[in-house]
């Protein structure tokens, strides 16, 4: 039987499989994106985390202005916006999700380009959207959603990287992503290590800013999902206007931090946390962050800024599954949680 574990070491192949098979994809789909004038994403759960890296790379990467859409707008008060002039990606894993297909569906109704990224080719949002890119992860069992996950944040790299190229813009090298997130999947040494600091917790404070900050989000509802933790992410700029009150003696905060523009900002943020009492762990590849703080699962492998946040994605999953068995959780049937969840 195919565990949670065997799916995260899955992972490179994954990440190596979409690199080599979907760059023709992204290209061609990248000369509708790089035509519109705006993008919506519509996700629910990981999915969503990793739109809010997809909104990170579009606006930056590509220059395209992004908006995250809210479901319920169609299928609850049937007033969608105006997607007319745009495209709208839609993710999810299973492609089951009836509002994420509804918006998809009025979006298309409204000639926008739509495009799907599923796991799942028979989906109802496949049929729903005018494109799909497929994920190619293979059958992910595990609840906890884990190669989908890095999958998506992948194809929208590829995405983002060729629609940037499209309007003669810089893309994003790729180089070092596979050896990184190899890296990241060995990393369980670590992440046991920090899951000990972390299994007495039953609150954790999780930061990241700028592309790290999806990682942040993701990082904290695997923690959520498999340890049962009340793991709340921010971005470390937010946290900072008014959330920090939450630090005192004792608390515990977990930052996400790749090497570049934000890497001051994390080392600021960990000194301002431990001068206030708190416990600071962090899952990263800078030796200077995870020097200053009390515990750190510390990735070597270089790979660009915009693209680290997915290795530290993966180190995450190991330190959530193993923070959840040091609190006797079955990360196989995570408490509550099914593979597929449908909301309307």
């Amino acid at each position: 039987m195919v565990s949670l574990d065997d799916e995260i070491a899955e992972q490179p192949a994954v990440v190596a499989r979409l690199l080599e098979e979907a760059a023709p994809e992204t290209r061609a789909f990248a000369k509708r994106l790089a035509r519109s004038e705006h993008l919506t994403f519509v996700a629910r759960g990981s999915s969503d985390n990793a739109a809010t890296y997809g909104k990170y790379l579009f606006e930056s990467i590509a220059g395209t202005v992004v908006a995250s859409a809210a479901p319920s707008l169609v299928t609850r008060y049937a007033s969608p916006p105006r997607f007319g002039g745009g495209a709208v990606i839609a993710i999810s894993q299973s492609g089951s999700s009836p509002d994420v297909a509804a918006v998809v569906a009025a979006a298309r109704e409204q000639r926008a380009f739509t495009l799907a990224l599923t796991n799942a080719a028979r989906s109802r949002l496949a049929r729903s959207a005018a494109a799909t890119l497929l994920l190619r992860c293979g059958a992910e069992r595990a609840v906890a959603a884990t190669k989908t996950f890095t999958a998506s944040c992948v194809a929208l790299a590829m995405l983002a990287s060729a629609t940037a190229q499209e309007r003669r813009r810089r893309g994003i090298r790729f180089d070092g992503l596979v050896e990184a997130v190899t890296e990241a999947t060995h990393a369980s040494r670590s992440a046991t290590r920090l899951a000990r600091r972390l299994r007495r917790e039953r609150m954790l404070i999780v930061l990241g800013r700028g592309y790290d900050y999806a990682a942040a989000l993701e990082g904290a509802l695997k923690i959520k999902e498999l340890a049962r933790v009340w793991a709340e992410p921010y971005s470390s700029a937010d946290f900072a206007h008014g959330p920090r009150t939450l630090l005192e003696p004792g608390t515990s905060v977990l930052l996400f931090s790749s090497l570049g523009r934000t890497s001051r900002d994390a080392l600021r943020a960990a000194r301002s946390a431990t001068e206030k009492g708190a416990r600071v762990y962090a899952i990263t590849n800078d030796v200077r962050l995870a020097e200053a703080v009390d515990d750190a699962v510390l990735l070597r492998t270089r790979v660009g800024e915009t693209l680290a946040p997915i290795a530290l994605v993966v180190a995450a999953q190991l330190v959530a599954a193993a923070v959840a068995r040091q609190r006797g959780r079955d990360v196989e049937r995570p408490a509550g949680l099914s593979k597929v969840t449908r909301t309307l």
